[in-house]
């Protein structure tokens, strides 16, 4: 049960029952006269009193403020999370009460978890889905020293952590069987560039550079025509994420295609390529630009790149599976001057059935469809790994979230074992099927072996 905001002062069931004697007692002997009995109800009601003044004393300061030190981390990676109270807080400096924070985070964080009470509180959170995550309720629970009051003060922030999609490193063999490159050169930066010489000529215009004049066609229509600048299609590159909803979702899916979808954009990126994501309705997830940083140092590029690949991994986090197949998705929205597209889509049979690709893929000459399906048991994906619960960082705890990771990994490279990559078309396209374990350079090596077999 999350508890709401705000300050809760009940006596606990010790309390209740030193109460009850304290009134029987005090009843007993003022009917029957019995000293001992009028003694002992004075003791029961001076540990009350005890009691009171104790978690009053504690509520001195007692304001607990909550902020993220990494607001944003990769799924499956750890992030820190900064719990303190005020500087004069008495139940830090004299022994009072005894108390703890205890944080009512959502499964996907690792559930409620409980930290020992102190003026700093530095802990991790493991990050188990992409996405959004609000981190919840945080109240302090304190107790004064006898245990015969309860106080809880509950904080609500509005915190949010962002799960974000994984890049993982994508081999040069991949690269190439993608189009990414091409003779083991850099295809886009080979390709002809935004503002150079293009095939397009167009009439003589005043203040025209007389250098551009194109005279083939200047010869051939009989007026002065100029060379027309071309965007060229051969940086450009469109990744298409199949988003349409489906009867059973699969969250291991999503979140590889997503991934996978990030780790393209990089790849892509670093190869001198602008980027397009576009999701089954043909509307911009994100786009990128080529790398500002490359070829060369170039500290102010890395830094824009750095920004600019931020942003595309906020927008990929975002990304929700529940575009309706029913209107038509997919059919209006052609790439433009494209030269390579990749598509990423969900295996329920018949991947990308709903999907018109060409129509995405404009003029590319590469084409590569890649469909996952589900790489565990229904059973064991049906909540997913369950992250561990939130630990103090301290001398001995360090990063040990157990073994619970390490067990899930096993099992992925067990299910990449037994399910090898295949090949197929699709259409215009060359489709690649495998699962949500599968790498990118697993995913197209080992499909690009057994085509070439």
């Amino acid at each position: 049960m999350t508890p709401r905001p705000g300050t809760v002062l009940r006596p606990t069931g010790r309390g209740l029952v030193v109460l009850g004697l304290c009134l029987m007692l005090w009843v007993l002997g003022d009917l029957a006269r019995v000293t001992p009995a009028r003694q002992i109800a004075a003791a029961l009601a001076l540990m009350l009193v005890l009691g009171a003044l104790c978690i009053a004393a504690n509520t001195v300061g007692l304001r607990p403020r909550r902020r993220l030190v990494d607001d944003a981390v990769p799924v499956g990676g750890a992030a820190r999370v900064m719990v303190e109270l005020d500087a004069g807080a008495w139940i830090t400096v004299v022994p009072l009460g005894r108390g703890i924070v205890r944080e009512h985070l959502p499964e996907t964080l690792g559930g409620q978890g409980d930290l020992p009470l102190a003026q700093r509180m530095p802990h991790l959170l493991r990050v188990g889905r992409r996405g959004g995550h609000e981190l919840g309720p945080c109240s302090v629970i304190v107790r004064d020293v006898l245990g015969m009051f309860h106080l809880r003060r509950t904080l609500v922030d509005d915190l949010r952590i962002t799960g974000l999609p994984v890049i993982t490193e994508m081999q040069p063999a991949a690269e190439r069987a993608t189009g990414i490159l091409r003779d083991g050169e850099q295809s886009a930066s080979a390709a002809q560039g935004v503002g150079e010489i293009g095939p397009i000529a167009r009439p003589y215009s005043s203040g025209d550079d007389i250098r551009r004049i194109h005279w083939r066609a200047s010869a051939r229509t009989g007026r002065l025509m100029t060379r027309e600048d071309e965007p060229s299609a051969g940086q450009s590159a469109v990744i298409v994420l199949d988003t349409s909803q489906r009867e059973n979702p699969s969250a291991e899916v999503e979140d590889a295609l997503v991934s996978h979808a990030a780790t393209v954009l990089d790849s892509l990126g670093m190869n001198g390529w602008e980027v397009r994501i576009v999701d089954a309705s043909g509307d911009e997830i994100t786009r990128t630009g080529r790398r500002r940083g490359i070829p060369g140092p170039s500290p102010l590029g890395s830094e824009a790149d750095a920004v600019e690949q931020r942003a595309s991994l906020l927008a990929l986090a975002e990304v929700d599976f529940d575009d309706d197949a029913s209107g038509g998705i997919g059919r209006d929205h052609a790439a433009g001057h494209t030269a390579l597209a990749i598509a990423l889509g969900p295996d329920d049979g018949d991947p990308f059935s709903g999907l018109d690709l060409d129509r995405f893929a404009g003029r590319a000459t590469h084409r590569t469809a890649i469909a996952l399906r589900p790489a565990l048991e229904e059973e064991e994906t049906a909540d997913g790994p369950v992250p561990p619960p939130a630990r103090r960082i301290g001398p001995a705890d360090g990063e040990d979230f157990g073994h619970a990771h390490e067990r899930h990994a096993e099992r992925l490279r067990a299910a990449r074992e037994r399910h090898a990559p295949t090949r197929s078309r699709l259409g215009s396209w060359s489709l690649v099927r495998g699962t949500a374990a599968d790498t990118l350079t697993d995913l197209l090596t080992a499909a690009e072996a057994e085509g070439q077999r």
